[in-house]
């Protein structure tokens, strides 16, 4: 699971919402009023018990006023707070039978909060992702040569 698939997943859950909006990730073009941008405030990892990591991000998700009515940055807000309590983010892609399937896991969502911007030329949702997971082992070699006799060894201790 990648930061990107991050930005995708929210993307996704953006275009399933206003299917008639563009989300952009990269550069906010000129006159993208209507529309929205996803990006991603902060990333920080912290270490755990042995392999195991935490990893915090912080994204954002902007929309861009078409009007500046205040009722319509209420209604947007309750959207998003109903529908962005938890994310369902690709962790990786598995092939069964000979066909690729993502593998997805759900992320629940924390801190979030929605505002104008000071301009009010957009409205501005924010939000955390936690979440656990486990670094994968380096491969170690196997015992193939090992020497093994089925005898029993018994020692007298005096």
């Amino acid at each position: 699971m990648t930061l990107n698939d991050f930005l995708e997943a929210v993307a996704e859950k953006l275009v399933g919402l206003w299917s008639d909006r563009h989300v952009f990730v990269n550069e906010i073009p000129k006159d993208s009023d209507g529309n929205f941008f996803v990006g991603m405030i902060e990333a920080s990892q912290e270490k755990k018990l042995d392999r195991r990591r935490r990893r915090t991000v912080q994204f954002e998700v902007l929309y861009f006023l078409a009007s500046k009515d205040n009722m319509k940055f209420n209604e947007w807000a309750e959207t998003m707070f109903d529908e962005f309590e938890s994310l369902s983010v690709r962790e990786k892609t598995e092939v069964v039978d000979g066909v690729e399937t993502d593998v997805r896991r759900t992320i629940r969502l924390t801190n979030i909060s929605a505002r104008k911007d000071d301009d009010q030329r957009a409205f501005q949702f924010l939000f955390d992702a936690d979440f656990y997971f486990v670094i994968t082992p380096e491969v170690i070699p196997t015992m193939y040569y090992l020497d093994q006799n089925n005898t029993i060894r018994s020692e007298v201790i005096t």
